[in-house]
């Protein structure tokens, strides 16, 4: 698989791990806004993604890796315009997909400035 997306944590606000406990990571590229904050894992990308995301691709956040299983209509470009995108873990089956968001299966914990959370997948094209 092919990496099309990089980017490295700086921080992630108080309450973010009580949302990744709850199986959602909120991630959100600097600056980001103060309402967000708290709830946000915060990263710096590389670069814009090289393609749009797609069910299959893998989401690695530090040593956790995910599968997409459901990809909304504007998660690519809230992740290429904000580096902003929602990852909902294992919902249940039936769950509404948000506009913005993605779902997926896996497990991740709350990761430390300087991880690296990469997209990847299929063809670049």
């Amino acid at each position: 698989m092919t990496v099309y997306y990089e980017s490295t944590i700086l921080r992630a606000g108080e309450e973010a791990q009580d949302m990744v406990d709850g199986g959602v990571v909120i991630l959100y590229a600097d600056p980001i806004p103060d309402a967000l904050e708290s709830v946000s894992v915060v990263h710096s990308p590389a670069a814009k993604p090289e393609r749009e995301v797609r069910v299959g691709d893998i989401f690695r956040l530090g040593d956790a890796e995910i599968e997409l299983t459901a990809v909304g209509e504007r998660a690519h470009e809230n992740l290429q315009t904000l580096g902003h995108i929602v990852v909902y873990l294992n919902p249940d089956e039936g769950t509404t997909l948000l506009p913005g968001a993605v779902h997926g299966r896996g497990t991740v914990s709350l990761p430390a400035a300087g991880a690296t959370l990469t997209l990847s997948g299929g063809s670049t094209t």
